[in-house]
This record gives structure tokens, C-alpha cells and sequence, in this order.
């Protein structure tokens, strides 16, 4: 069964009480993410990072107990709600929705925060929005030096990671998810608050921002009318580091 590859045994018996949340034909994968003010040089450029808070939402129908070939939702609205107010995200296709701070999307850390899906009834999942992440990053790197990020102790389930090159505008590393696949084992994972930034990335000499987020997912409580084993909603703020390497 895919739920017993997926969460095994022992996670079986602790949702055993939750099956109509598990057999829920909605599946959801989502990511939130604010930025902290941006450095001045790259505040100043243009990328993707530039218009702020993002928001991706991926949407599919799983059968009864198989994921297998989900295939897309296409007819729902997808809302963001936070304290001061709504967003309606953007349908991209395909079972795909979007929204950055150009749409309007804001972001406040501490607050609550709910993804929500309006079809034939309101599905939702909440959770609090994190604090941005402490960062011990070095102002200078040597040429083809790995950076080595560590947000242990922290009050986080995973991390983001985003470095660009200031010169030019161009992101040449990003960990963010591209797929539901990518999704949903950036969410589904053991917690990992540590990352190696490859000495690769660091190979010209220059000036980089390196953006890093703490990510936190939302609690399998705060579900509603989604399927609990194979949704998620994670969240976290943005914060971006200069780093020069001469």
C-alpha cells in the first residue's frame, strides 16, 4: 500500500484515528516565503527574489489510497488569508497557482497564516508563520570556497537556499522546490538544518547575496479536507547575506 511505503507501520497507528483525512481525495502541496528587506545592490537588480513574498501551490486528486499518476486540479480558487487581509493566487495551469509580492502577497512572521481551497467545499491548512532564521555567514569568501550553513537549534523543519550573483542578477543556486515530487520530500523529510553550499557556486570572483530561509511545515492538526499523508503547507522567512569573494 502506498501509505505504508510512504509513512510506514508505526505512523499508520498514530494517524490510525484520522482515515478520512488520509482517503481525502485533495492533494495539496504548498510553499509560502517572505523575504526580509533585500541588501541594497540587490534590492537594486532584477531577478525572480526582487518582487519579495512567493507563494507556489500544486494541486492533484489522488484515488482512494493510490497517488499513482494524481492527476492535476484545474477548476479550483486558491486564496492566501493572513490578519490584514486576502490574495487571490494566479492559476498558472496544469494544477499550478502562484503569487510574489508584485500580485499583492504579503508576509508577517508570527502570524497565522491559511492556504485555502475553494471547490465544491472550503478545504484549508493553517499554520503560525516563523520568525526569519539567525545566520552566522562570513562577509568574504575565498574562490572556490564551500559555505557551510547550519541552523541547528533553531525553531525549524528544513531550509531554503538561494545564492545570487550581484554582477548580473543571475541565481546560481537554488534549492527551491521545482515539482510536487521536489514538494513533497522537501516536507515529508527528516528535518535538515544543515546545507553545503558547493565550492562551485563560488568559483568567479564577485559579489553574491545568499538567501536562506527556516522553513516550517504545518501540523497534520491544522489540516482540513485535504489528504493528511501526501499534503503540505511549509513556510518561512527569506533572509539574504552579501558575501564578496575577491
Amino acid at each position: 500500500m502506498l501509505f505504508t511505503l510512504l509513512l510506514g507501520c508505526s505512523d499508520l497507528l498514530l494517524l490510525s484515528d484520522t482515515v478520512d483525512d488520509l482517503t481525502q481525495p485533495l492533494v495539496v502541496q504548498a510553499f509560502y516565503v517572505g523575504m526580509e528587506p533585500l541588501p541594497e545592490a540587490l534590492a537594486a537588480a532584477e531577478g525572480d527574489w526582487s518582487a519579495g513574498s512567493k507563494a507556489r501551490v500544486l494541486l492533484s486528486e489522488a484515488a482512494g489510497i493510490s497517488a499513482d499518476d494524481a492527476p492535476p486540479i484545474t477548476d479550483a480558487e486558491v486564496l492566501m488569508e493572513y490578519p490584514d487581509g486576502e490574495l487571490v493566487l494566479t492559476n498558472e495551469g496544469a494544477g499550478e497557482w502562484t503569487a510574489d509580492g508584485d500580485d499583492g502577497l504579503a508576509w508577517h512572521s508570527d502570524v497565522e497564516a491559511s492556504l485555502t481551497i475553494r471547490r465544491d467545499e472550503d478545504s484549508r491548512i493553517t499554520l503560525t508563520t516563523p520568525p526569519a532564521p539567525e545566520l552566522d555567514i562570513p562577509s568574504t569568501l575565498a574562490a572556490g570556497e564551500a559555505l557551510e550553513l547550519d541552523l541547528d537549534g533553531q525553531p525549524f523543519d528544513n531550509l531554503l537556499v538561494k545564492v545570487v550573483r550581484l554582477a548580473d542578477g543571475v541565481t546560481v543556486y537554488d534549492s527551491t522546490p521545482e515539482d510536487s515530487t521536489d514538494l513533497y520530500r522537501l516536507t515529508h523529510s527528516a528535518s535538515s538544518l544543515t546545507a553545503t553550499i558547493a565550492a562551485t557556486v563560488f568559483e568567479e570572483p564577485g559579489e553574491y547575496a545568499v538567501g536562506v530561509a527556516g522553513l516550517v511545515n504545518a501540523h497534520p492538526d491544522d489540516y482540513e479536507g485535504v489528504n493528511l499523508a501526501l499534503s503540505a503547507l511549509t513556510a518561512g522567512t527569506m533572509v539574504f547575506t552579501p558575501v564578496r569573494v575577491p
